[in-house]
């Protein structure tokens, strides 16, 4: 008969088969990869060498701070709150936490904290590399030698990458609307939000943008289901792993 024994469905229900479905990048191939790097390299030599894109941020600058009024601008630091690392970081730990308890395995864990190590590694030494002042204090230019370290936004990569992060954690757990979603909506929000109220200039949202959408799709290549992990941390019951595909 099809469908099998009602006890047996009744258990593939109760486990949901950690990471399926699985979340991949798309477009898939490797190309689009590559093009987020160049466009990144373009946009971090444009700055130094093609000073209009300097006066556009300046004039984004200066129109948002003319078209301010207060009920805008509560709305949009409630969006700039939606990339705050430490928050962002609490919540993917404490889902990643229940999913390794709920599945007995620490798969979960090491997505969840491999993300703001490779998020943090990246982003900090650009800040410092490219020393770049904030819309209302130090230089607009790069390399400008101050204590300012604004290029790229860590708040705007925060968008994509934890909201990433948390779409691949609960993918077996909410619909297919919700997770992209969660996936996409966040990234163009806070982008909005931080630059709107002058948190970042326009090009440091930008950067951030290319370089947590590169980030998030390197970390959903990774097959986290299926990489080899010691027993004593992977003690899933036979057949929770599901069929197919890569994902946490």
């Amino acid at each position: 008969m099809a469908g099998g024994r009602p006890g047996a469905r009744r258990a593939r229900r109760g486990l949901r088969p950690l990471g399926v479905p699985v979340l991949a990048p798309v477009p898939a191939g490797w190309w689009f990869d590559a093009l987020l790097v160049a466009a990144f390299a373009a946009l971090t030599a444009a700055l130094v060498w093609w000073p209009p894109l300097l006066r556009l941020d300046i004039a984004v600058r200066d129109w948002c701070d003319g078209h301010r009024p207060p009920p805008v601008s509560a709305l949009m630091r409630v969006l700039d709150g939606l990339g705050q690392g430490g928050p962002l970081t609490t919540l993917t730990v404490l889902v990643s936490g229940w999913l390794a308890w709920r599945h007995r395995t620490v798969r979960p864990v090491v997505l969840a904290g491999l993300a703001p190590i490779v998020s943090t590694l990246l982003i900090v030494g650009l800040k410092r590399w490219t020393s770049r002042g904030a819309p209302h204090h130090g230089s607009v230019r790069l390399f400008s030698e101050g204590w300012e370290e604004y290029y790229p936004s860590g708040h705007v990569s925060n968008g994509i990458v934890y909201y990433t992060v948390l779409a691949a954690l609960l993918a077996p757990y909410v619909t297919a609307a919700l997770r992209r979603l969660l996936q996409w909506l966040p990234g163009p929000l806070v982008f909005t939000g931080t630059t709107y109220l002058g948190y970042h200039w326009l090009t440091d949202s930008a950067g951030g943008y290319l370089l947590g959408l590169m980030i998030a799709r390197l970390l959903l290549r990774v097959p986290w289901r299926t990489l080899p992990l010691p027993r004593r941390l992977d003690r899933r019951p036979p057949g929770a792993a599901g069929a197919g595909g890569s994902g946490p």
